[in-house]
């Protein structure tokens, strides 16, 4: 087997089910740390809500909801595509955590 086909064949497959778990939280920890940025002026989803806010003088609870809600749906589907993705790879025979 050539070095180039081992990898492919045997070390990736392993390496990829070996590191979807830690991706899933990689993943959710980087959509959560998006609205950090919020404090150092990129323009993301909280502070698009807060100019939402701000250009029609209320509904600040229907707007923030509304963030809150895009936040749950984004970080949801992250995480089934992730666990889709984690059982798609498991071996037969082999005890899935």
């Amino acid at each position: 087997m050539s070095k180039y086909t081992s990898i492919s064949v045997v070390i990736l497959p392993q390496a990829l089910r070996q590191a979807i778990g830690p991706w899933s939280n990689e993943a959710l920890s980087e959509l959560k740390d998006t609205s950090l940025a919020y404090t150092i002026g990129v323009v993301e989803l909280m502070r698009q809500a807060s100019y939402i806010v701000s250009a029609n003088f209320g509904h600040t609870l229907v707007i923030y909801i509304g963030a809150a809600l895009m936040y749950l749906v984004i970080s949801l589907l992250m995480s089934f595509g992730l666990n889709m993705l984690s059982h798609k790879l498991v071996i037969p025979g082999y005890e899935h955590p």
